[in-house]
């Protein structure tokens, strides 16, 4: 429990956005600019960073595949401690917290422990990589639905509902995908889509290291392994795909950050 007297200033869980700096949203910033502490992720970009008030606590508990600086169990602990000692925390998470981010568990953590808390939005990697790369997500010709999976678990075979997946009218985002990407391609195929569907993989989203794989659904892992992406990879598989061509820019006018794109097409 908190020291009789303190003030108990409610933690700020953060979406960073994907990537690009400039997606940071106006009430992001100002609690960011205010922070007494922030606990941020590994993709976080340094012009973010920046903006942390000198003499504030930073704690890095960023995570990559097997290699976690902190465990969630003492980064949930960490916020409650460091709200409980009355510092405005913020907790800083690429793209939005609420979409593959732990954020949802993070905020039952502290309510819990009765600790009061603000969820501020990001701009998902999912939109903002898709944008960027000039895939639409949903489309009136193309795909009606879309739909948000993780490529990250132990069993691909069995752990998600492939018949329904294998949508050709909704477009499939799959994040953190990359290690499992040829049993999802396969999977696909099996449950119905065709071999030439389109799909798509794009690493560092909305930064200037930026990369885009075109392909199809018989093609892209062996695609993606040539052109040797590595994680933060972010897969696209639907009939938006095909529109790349026609509505991808390379650069982003007014834009202190312009990506650019290698891309590969095969069929």
């Amino acid at each position: 429990m908190p020291k009789a007297g303190k003030k108990i200033y409610p933690v700020a869980i953060i979406g960073a956005g994907p990537g690009d700096p400039e997606l940071l949203t106006l009430k992001a910033h100002r609690l960011l600019c205010a922070a007494e502490a922030v606990v941020y992720d590994r993709l976080i970009p340094p012009e973010l960073l920046d903006l942390i008030p000198k003499g504030a606590a930073r704690f890095f508990a960023g995570k990559s595949c097997k290699q976690h600086v902190m465990t969630q169990e003492e980064i949930n602990e960490l916020l409650v401690s460091l709200a409980r000692a009355g510092r405005k925390a913020v907790r800083l998470k690429g793209g939005d917290p609420f979409i593959f981010g732990r954020g949802g568990e993070e905020a039952e953590y502290l309510a819990k422990h009765n600790i009061v808390f603000d969820i501020v939005p990001g701009i998902s990697s999912a939109s903002g990589c898709s944008a960027y790369a000039g895939i639409p997500l949903t489309h009136r010709d193309l795909a009606s639905s879309v739909r948000y999976i993780t490529g990250h678990c132990k069993n691909p075979d069995t752990e998600f509902d492939w018949p329904s997946l294998a949508d050709a009218s909704s477009t499939l985002v799959v994040y953190m995908g990359l290690a499992n990407l040829p049993i999802i391609a396969r999977k696909l195929i099996e449950y119905g889509l065709p071999e030439n569907f389109p799909a798509a993989a794009i690493q560092d989203g909305t930064t200037p290291q930026q990369r885009v794989i075109v392909s199809t659904l018989k093609n892209i892992a062996s695609d993606v392994k040539a052109a040797q992406l590595e994680p933060p990879t972010l897969l696209i598989i639907g009939r938006v795909v095909s529109l790349h061509k026609a509505l991808h820019r390379s650069k982003k006018p007014n834009s202190a950050t312009q990506p650019t794109t290698s891309v590969a097409v095969t069929s």
